[in-house]
């Protein structure tokens, strides 16, 4: 009752390609690549890259022609060092911006570069021209109590000594051209003692 040689030989063959489909599947949905292409390494420094990973792509018109390959922290500038992997046959010049984005609202971070119109930046070159990531909260810190940058006033308790008061200078209504004071009581009798 044993399978015969060619039965046994049939599902082995079966069982080796369904081992290799899996093999395959795997590493397409991990993202990584069979055979690796060729790239070549640029270099861009960021103010910050907060959310930004290795291995996010780098794309130029929305077509990916990289990936992030490493974020180290620059001892000079204190900057953030951004290794990216670009394919060859893409050309950076070296007036290209390279700016950090958000797929969606709340999506993952990627590299977007603007082409230029300058020279081609060679294997281990530098972009010159970057702009930091977008660090959404922030932007809502900013909104809700009204701190940092182009923030509203926030504190609403102000120095006294700061609130103007009426004949301090302090006054923001100013009057009409012509007009030096806004009290017509005081002013009446003006005209008549300069006639006397």
């Amino acid at each position: 009752m044993y399978a015969s040689r060619t039965t046994q030989f049939i599902v082995g063959i079966f069982g080796i390609v369904g081992i290799i489909a899996l093999s395959v599947l795997a590493f397409e949905l991990g993202n990584i690549p069979l055979v690796a292409p060729r790239t070549y390494t640029l270099y861009a420094m960021f103010d910050n890259v907060s959310g930004l990973n290795d291995n996010d792509a780098v794309q130029i018109a929305g077509v990916k022609v990289g990936k992030v390959a490493t974020i180290t922290l620059s001892q000079k500038s204190f900057r953030a060092r951004v290794a990216l992997r670009i394919n060859n046959g893409v050309s950076i010049d070296d007036d290209a911006i390279a700016s950090i984005k958000t797929s969606g609202l709340i999506g993952s971070k990627y590299i977007a570069i603007s082409i230029g119109g300058g020279d081609n930046l060679k294997d281990g070159g530098q972009i010159a021209h970057t702009e930091s990531s977008f660090v959404i909260e922030d932007l809502i810190g900013q909104l809700i109590g009204g701190t940092g940058k182009g923030g509203g006033s926030g504190d609403n308790n102000q120095n006294p000594s700061a609130t103007p008061t009426p004949g301090s200078g302090g006054n923001p209504i100013t009057p009409p051209p012509g007009l030096k004071n806004s009290n017509p009581s005081k002013d009446q009798n003006k005209p008549n003692e300069k006639k006397k």
